[in-house]
């Protein structure tokens, strides 16, 4: 507290006090502190020294004081512009002006907008809802009565947090509040505070006004004024009618609190106002300011010690010139000019700091759900997941349980499906709580979802292969037997030509440890090492697969959890060579030659396996063959280098992107040869417009199955395609629909050996758990004999693993002849051979 003052041993005219003060208020404007000068503090001059006993008179004083400066200090917010806050001492001021004997929780109500909002908004309900719904009434009012005891249980000041402020006047020092024993009572006696010792009740009104600076300034991270404290300046007027007193009881509660508060006092008057404090000898502005302030300040930690009444005075003498008028003009010390608030506590570059922060956190957001694949689901999977993905390069790799789309690009007919999954999953959780009785089991569609061609056409076949999955969940939908499993499905994607497979079985590794409900793997697009390294990973983690379309010879070797429903590579080499024989046989004019054009990509070890199970089988039957490599993406050229050939061609590549290309440069010169087509050319039927696209060349292929518009359904295909046809629409579209390939029956067909499998866990008079070891037992005991019907009358044909436990490829497995004429798949099977119900396998099969 500075305090200047004449020297007595000056004339005795009075000084005008107002020169520094105005001076002091200026440097204060200038520098945007906030600060709040009080001229007058009553009416009449007070002759009543610092340390004369209170009276009421003189708590009147003070607490006008400090309502002005409350009121000067709010309005002066500084360069910062944000306001103190003074709560303790306004609603100690409030109780105060309250009328005596009003009870004190009264005013605290009435000035809580909370209490008044909710008080308006039950008085609105009871008169216009209530009044009409009587059963509204009582929990209505019920709600106001229980917010009401909650204010009042707040108001007891004695709960920590709740009771806030209130808890404050509870904890303080002044006017004994423990005897009140609540913050209503004491209220009431703050009310009737003229019945209080009045030096305390002036010591609360200080107390509570330096509290509320406290909290002001606590957190520097929520206040910019840390570097510049709040300036109260009393000019002699102030002095003279009772400022003394308040000088001298803020030294009080310093000493006695032993809290620092952030208030400077620059007061002005005359020695006496301040006494008891010694004047004499005080030092002068002229000559030993700046050294008196430097020996205040190293005797500050022994005043505080001693509580001298002096501890936190700094008289100054300051000269008085001609006419009575002083001299002083404060400047601040030349070290002090250069000291300015850190950075930190600038508005503006908190400001900045802020939106770079925020931004930053957006940045990371965005991030994140950019890698995650906008993905706004949980990342860890529980009972009942959504989706867990990851953008790897240009890729979406992960599981969703269809609400997050993985196919890339992706179209209307691809969301349909999607969508019928998510609203089937949902479904079967309802019957499983429904019908705890049942099997619920959960089964995952994992397949090459990015297309390999960058339409959403290349990835027709992977479209029809979720349908086919979709179909075989909605069937046990409807099933209502104990021993009939509940199926959830989910879909994986593997990334393009599955080269991201094994990552995703490592995750469906720890999603099976989670979830016990999963038991099987369905899919499993593509033979290829990246596939075959996926069946390693899938097996060491212990789940069960059943491969649709996949044919290679070694994909199920040292993989006893594999299972795979089409028929093998060499299988289907044997019915090409012996189709081949026979139209030869049939038409003399075609040359028993044969040029087997094959991927000469290395990864691509499915091409490479039927290359050398066509020689084989070609060589068999007497016909001269030659193997062709292509390079993937450069299979133009390989088609025109059959132009002028007359035998027959056997391409055993990928059906998308490369047998488009392949037939565009054969048409070029009209080539002459007969084409053959490997079951992965069945991808490439399934996109009509490219199919359309190439109508100068005729061309058969493999087949593992038939779908329409072949004519002659028969027994489980009626049941497939009616209920396949219910629930997508579209494929019945001449346009949009169904590929002709078979890829949703194959992929049903799977589906249907591990719910089969599960089902027989459940069948016999002993439940046995479904787990994936028990479902891949049971998967092995599928198969017929002459006491047992346990073989799977398929879509695709009979599936049969022989009741060996050691077979992974089932028994006589049929394949299907086709032939695209002019754009168009011709309706008549051509050929076929194999096991299935309604068909009679052709007269040349091998």
């Amino acid at each position: 507290m500075l305090y200047l003052t004449r020297p007595n041993d000056r004339p005795a005219a009075r000084p005008d006090y107002r020169t520094p003060i105005d001076e002091t208020v200026g440097l204060l404007r200038e520098a945007g502190i906030p600060h709040a000068r009080v001229r007058r503090t009553g009416t009449e001059e007070s002759t009543r020294r610092a340390n004369d006993e209170f009276e009421k008179d003189d708590v009147t004083v003070i607490r006008s004081v400090l309502r002005e400066a409350r009121d000067e200090l709010i309005r002066s917010n500084g360069h910062f512009k944000r306001q103190l806050r003074f709560p303790l001492f306004s609603l100690a001021y409030l109780l105060m002006d309250s009328p005596s004997g009003d009870d004190g929780s009264r005013p605290l109500l009435r000035q809580s907008d909370v209490m008044r909002n909710i008080d308006k908004a039950v008085r609105t309900l009871d008169r216009e809802v209530a009044s009409v719904w009587i059963k509204w009434k009582l929990p209505l009012w019920a709600m106001y009565i229980v917010t009401l005891g909650f204010f009042r249980v707040v108001l007891t000041g004695r709960v920590p947090v709740l009771s806030g402020k209130y808890r404050w006047f509870m904890r303080q020092p002044h006017l004994a509040p423990d005897l009140s024993g609540t913050f209503v009572r004491f209220a009431r006696r703050l009310t009737d505070w003229k019945e209080e010792n009045p030096e305390y009740v002036a010591r609360l009104l200080v107390n509570a006004f330096l509290e509320d600076l406290r909290r002001n300034y606590r957190f520097p991270w929520r206040n910019a004024r840390r570097m510049t404290y709040p300036v109260l300046l009393l000019d002699d007027d102030a002095m003279a009618r009772g400022g003394g007193k308040l000088l001298w009881l803020v030294n009080e509660i310093r000493n006695q609190t032993g809290l620092f508060d952030p208030l400077l006092i620059v007061a002005a008057g005359r020695p006496e106002h301040v006494e008891p404090v010694p004047h004499d000898s005080w030092p002068t502005t002229e000559n030993s300011a700046a050294q008196a302030y430097r020996v205040w300040q190293d005797a500050l930690s022994m005043y505080r010690r001693k509580r001298e009444p002096i501890t936190w005075y700094l008289p100054l003498s300051i000269p008085v010139g001609r006419e009575g008028v002083t001299t002083f003009r404060p400047e601040t010390i030349a070290e002090r000019k250069a000291v300015r608030p850190p950075l930190v506590f600038d508005l503006t570059l908190r400001v900045i700091l802020v939106v770079l922060i925020v931004a930053a956190g957006a940045g990371v957001s965005i991030r994140y759900d950019y890698d995650h694949c906008w993905n706004w689901t949980p990342a860890h999977w529980s009972w009942s997941p959504r989706a867990t993905v990851s953008r790897t390069g240009s890729e979406c790799i992960g599981v969703s349980d269809g609400s997050l789309d993985l196919f890339q690009p992706s179209d209307s007919t691809i969301g349909q499906v999607e969508n019928t999954i998510v609203a089937q999953n949902e479904r079967a959780a309802n019957m499983h709580g429904e019908f705890p009785r049942r099997p619920y089991i959960t089964v995952v569609d994992l397949q090459a979802t990015t297309s390999s061609d960058g339409t959403s056409d290349g990835l027709t076949a992977e479209r029809e292969g979720m349908e086919g999955v979709a179909t075989a969940q909605e069937r046990q939908l409807n099933e209502s037997g104990d021993a009939d499993p509940i199926v959830r499905v989910l879909v994986a994607d593997g990334g393009a030509g599955m080269r991201r497979a094994s990552t995703v079985a490592k995750q469906l590794g720890g999603l099976a440890n989670r979830d016990k409900s999963l038991v099987g793997v369905v899919g499993l697009d593509m033979s290829s090492q990246p596939t075959l390294d996926m069946v390693g990973v899938l097996s060491s983690v212990g789940l069960p697969m059943v491969a649709s379309t996949l044919s290679q010879q070694n994909l199920a070797t040292g993989h006893p959890m594999y299972f795979q429903v089409a028929p093998t590579d060499d299988a289907e080499a044997r019915v090409v060579a012996a189709f081949a024989d026979h139209q030869a046989n049939s038409s003399p004019r075609i040359p028993r030659t044969v040029r087997i054009y094959y991927s000469d990509d290395a990864s691509d070890t499915y091409s490479a396996d039927l290359r050398d199970a066509a020689r084989t089988a070609f060589s068999a039957k007497g016909f001269s063959v030659t193997p062709e490599a292509f390079t993937p993406g450069k299979a133009n050229s390989a088609g025109q280098d059959t132009c002028g050939f007359d035998g027959f061609v056997y391409f055993a590549g990928r059906g998308v992107p490369d047998y488009g290309d392949f037939l565009s440069g054969a048409s070029q010169c009209s080539s002459t040869a007969v084409f053959i087509g490997d079951d992965d050319v069945s991808r490439y039927v399934a996109d009509a417009a490219k199919r359309r696209a190439n109508q100068a060349l005729n061309f058969y292929y493999v087949s593992f199955a038939s779908a329409p518009p072949i004519r002659d359904r028969h027994g489980a295909e009626l049941d497939f395609y009616q209920t396949l046809d219910h629930l997508f629409p579209f494929e019945t579209h001449p346009d949009r629909g169904r590929s002709l390939d078979g890829h949703a029956a194959l992929a049903y067909d799977a589906a249907q050996v591990v719910i089969t499998a599960a089902s027989y866990l459940r069948a016999g008079s002993v439940e046995h758990p479904i787990t994936p070891g028990t479902v891949w037992r049971e998967i092995t005991d599928i198969h017929g004999s002459p006491t047992q019907h346990h073989q799977i009358d398929g879509v695709s044909g009979t599936i049969d693993y022989g009741g060996d436990i050691t077979r992974q490829v089932p028994l006589n497995k049929p394949l299907a002849i086709l032939q695209v004429v002019h754009g168009d798949v011709d309706p008549d099977i051509l050929g076929f051979c194999g096991t299935a119900a309604g068909h009679t396998p052709s007269q040349w099969c091998p």
